[in-house]
């Protein structure tokens, strides 16, 4: 467990680090795709470096202007007292003779809200103009060398501190993580054992805590479960037994009962058959049930029963509005089911037998009445808290009946009516 929790939280720390580097990476993708965009337009320097390899007499000649026609560029070439004395596509506003004012207004930020570039052209100046919102000029043309590495030490420093943040928050999550599941971790390891503790339901760990708790309780439940089956079937079996040797310590062979025996015989095959039916109904796969008609099974089941028992009344009542009502089923076992409870009330009763089948808030639900004396509620009791001491006379048959109801999601009910004995099978339609 502690390995599988240390493994999801590193990959934590390791996505929120990739995202980061990730974050990173968009950025020099925006700083590369900007830059690119800045391409559109040529490099000053490289403006004034090819005019100024091209010039003839004239800086601004046929070249040069054919040249800075293709890159939307206007210029003008000053003399030293501030006239212009060439000019290429210059602009309506622009003066044709400049002051120290306007030199330095121009050198520093804009030319007529055009961006301007100035460099020197023999005694006087070259402009290079740029088309207007194409450039943004920045005021200083300087950067401090010192302040830029403290930049980058600063920088540097933030991302050391936050790897060093994102340790400490790891470790300290990791040992609050193992001093919270410690507990949990040893009470897994002993959770089939004598001495386990139980782990306290609160926290934010509590729904672990309650299935944990639940898991050994379970475990006792079914420890004592198997122990009273034990001590149950070593009872039940112990009589029969006892018949049968009994009947073969006689002398004489000819004074043996055989039928006795095979009674006896069947007694003990019946016993170990419901245990054994019992033990794979915890197994059973539902993934091959099917959905059938359970009217007909029933049906097929108090007609077998009539068949077998011709002066027995067996009364069916169906309270059903569907024409077609289907669950999924095992039929065979559904089968059973019922008729371990019918076969009961056949054999240990003697007035009618009503089965009625019926719907109530789209549940299905069976019942079986008979008028009977009942059984103790002391075996009604055991077959709710499965315990099969001392039952397998016939409360057997119901604790697999209610099995096989659980098994099909449906719920079991049993109840002494006085008289009579009433067994309800309750199942939700698909």
């Amino acid at each position: 467990m502690f390995n599988y929790i240390l493994k999801r939280f590193k990959k934590i720390v390791i996505r929120i680090l990739s995202l980061m580097f990730f974050l990173l990476f968009l950025l020099m993708i925006f700083l590369y795709l900007n830059y690119k965009i800045n391409q559109r337009y040529p490099n000053p320097n490289d403006v004034y470096s090819y005019v100024e390899d091209n010039k003839t007499s004239l800086y601004l000649n046929k070249k040069t202007k054919q040249y800075l026609r293709e890159n939307n560029i206007w210029s003008i070439r000053l003399d030293k007292e501030g006239r212009v004395v060439e000019s290429f596509n210059k602009p309506k506003e622009v003066k044709d003779k400049l002051s120290l004012v306007d030199v330095a207004n121009f050198t520093r930020y804009y030319l007529a809200d055009y961006p301007v570039f100035t460099y020197l052209a023999g005694d006087g100046l070259i402009l290079f103009a740029y088309p207007k919102d194409s450039l943004d000029k920045l005021p200083s043309n300087y950067y401090n060398y010192q302040n830029l590495l403290f930049n980058l030490k600063l920088v540097f420093m933030f991302l050391l501190l936050f790897l060093i943040f994102v340790y400490i928050f790891y470790r300290m999550d990791i040992n609050n993580i193992i001093k919270n599941i410690s507990p949990f971790q040893k009470a897994i390891d002993k959770l089939y054992e004598e001495d386990f503790e139980k782990l306290d339901e609160s926290g934010e760990l509590m729904d672990l805590a309650i299935a944990i708790n639940k898991a050994n309780e379970k475990y006792k439940n079914l420890k004592e479960g198997q122990i009273k089956w034990i001590r149950g079937l070593s009872h039940d079996v112990r009589t029969p037994l006892a018949k049968i040797s009994w009947e073969l310590s006689k002398e004489n062979i000819a004074d043996m009962d055989r039928g006795k025996i095979q009674d006896q015989v069947q007694k003990i095959s019946n016993i170990l058959e419901g245990l054994n039916l019992t033990l794979s109904l915890t197994k059973m796969d539902k993934e091959n049930f099917k959905e059938e008609n359970h009217l007909k099974l029933i049906r097929k089941l108090i007609v077998d029963k009539l068949n077998e028992n011709p002066r027995r009344q067996i009364i069916f009542e169906n309270k059903l509005e569907k024409q077609n009502p289907r669950i999924k089923m095992d039929s065979t076992l559904f089968y059973r089911m019922l008729e371990n409870i019918l076969k009961n009330s056949l054999v240990y009763t003697d007035g009618k037998i009503t089965v009625t089948i019926s719907e109530s808030n789209d549940n299905l639900i069976i019942g079986i009445l008979d008028e009977g004396e009942g059984i103790s509620e002391n075996i009604i009791r055991k077959v709710y808290g499965e315990d099969l001491t001392n039952i397998t006379k016939h409360g057997l048959g119901i604790f697999i009946s209610k099995q096989i109801a659980e098994v099909h999601g449906g719920s079991f009910s049993i109840r002494n009516k006085n008289p009579g004995l009433e067994v309800k099978f309750i199942f939700e339609y698909n």
